[in-house]
């Protein structure tokens, strides 16, 4: 067995041993309450950040819908400004629209005071031809001398009786090619032809100007050759109509034609002569249009854009002898409209075969 002391010396180093675990107890414990005091305080101030972040987040909602609702109604007033701008610019093109065809129309009644002056204020002046031997004798030595003939009539008063292509030079022009259409009768100058559709006759203003096609297919000669060819006095124009049955009218009437400054305008200087009715309107004067001039006499449509084909509207429903062309007759009424029609015959929406067009001096009587 152990001696006694031995067992106070173990007893001793146990007591000091429970003090010190005692001892380590308290300041662990003291240690704990400090760090729950530190968590506790951070807890509240992570409460307190998480409380001003949800006012920080509701307040950034709130100003997030303020900003669309402003935003919104901004960008509604500025379409309203657009659409109330995008209307009188409308307006504005509308009243410009309708002040250019008024200056057209006054240039057209200044120029009809110079066409229309009586032809006949010299009793005793011949007339302007007249198929007689002297003439033909007088032209026959022009066309020896190198002359070219004015048009087609003065080449069948020389001699020819052929049709085909000739070179002409009217007065104040430079020589062109045309094609004459001789008759018994005298010769006649084709100014358009349409027969099979070859040829494209939507086009613009410049094209109708100068000319485009094929002389012995379908073609048109130009508004500044025609102007030429006729300048000179007054002419006939014989239009020659055909429908996909085989049938075929004719219809002439006597005209003059301005130049570019008038837009080309056609003066009807008489009635019309045929088994038709006049599909022209009831307008002495009539300027030349296409899509991209617009001179009708429809103030809110612009009728070679709304059919095809530049042509002496009125408006738009009356004739267009250079509408599109089609092989068949469209099922669609809206593809119809825009073919080529004379609305006295067939009706508005028959677009026809055929059409040939052509011109010659109109003949005055001679004084007894």
């Amino acid at each position: 067995f152990a001696s006694w002391d031995e067992v106070n010396v173990l007893a001793h180093g146990l007591l000091q041993l429970g003090h010190g675990l005692k001892e380590h107890v308290e300041r662990t414990k003291g240690q704990l309450r400090e760090l729950g005091g530190r968590l506790s305080a951070h807890n509240t101030s992570l409460g307190r950040l998480l409380r001003q972040a949800r006012e920080a987040q509701e307040r950034g909602e709130r100003l997030r819908g303020s900003s669309a609702r402003d935003l919104g109604a901004l960008q509604s007033l500025m379409d309203a400004q657009n659409l109330r701008i995008e209307e009188l610019l409308q307006k504005i093109k509308q009243q410009q629209y309708k002040l250019d065809k008024q200056n057209l129309q006054i240039k057209s009644l200044q120029s009809k005071v110079n066409l229309l002056i009586p032809l006949h204020h010299n009793k005793t002046q011949s007339p302007k031809w007249k198929i007689n031997l002297k003439k033909n004798l007088n032209l026959t030595s022009q066309s020896q001398n190198g002359k070219l003939p004015e048009d087609c009539h003065q080449l069948f008063l020389a001699g020819q009786q052929n049709s085909g292509v000739f070179q002409v030079q009217p007065v104040g022009s430079q020589p062109f090619k045309v094609y004459c259409d001789m008759t018994t009768e005298g010769g006649w100058t084709v100014i358009q032809r349409r027969t099979d559709g070859s040829v494209d006759f939507d086009q613009l203003w410049d094209a109708y100007k100068n000319g485009f096609g094929d002389l012995r297919g379908d073609f048109w000669l130009g508004l500044e050759k025609i102007h030429h060819l006729v300048q000179e006095g007054k002419y006939n124009l014989l239009i020659e109509l055909e429908d996909w049955e085989g049938n075929s009218q004719v219809v002439q009437f006597v005209f003059s034609l301005g130049g570019e400054g008038t837009a080309y305008t056609l003066n009807l200087l008489g009635p019309l002569s045929g088994e038709l009715e006049n599909a022209i309107g009831d307008f002495r004067q009539l300027p030349f249009s296409t899509r991209d001039r617009d001179h009708d006499l429809k103030a809110d449509t612009n009728c070679a854009k709304h059919l095809s084909g530049g042509w002496w509207f009125s408006t738009c429903g009356h004739a267009n002898l250079n509408g599109k062309y089609f092989r068949s007759i469209p099922r669609q009424r809206h593809e119809r409209k825009q073919g080529i029609f004379w609305k006295t015959w067939k009706g508005r929406y028959y677009p026809l075969k055929s059409t040939i067009m052509k011109i010659q001096p109109a003949a005055l009587e001679a004084e007894p």
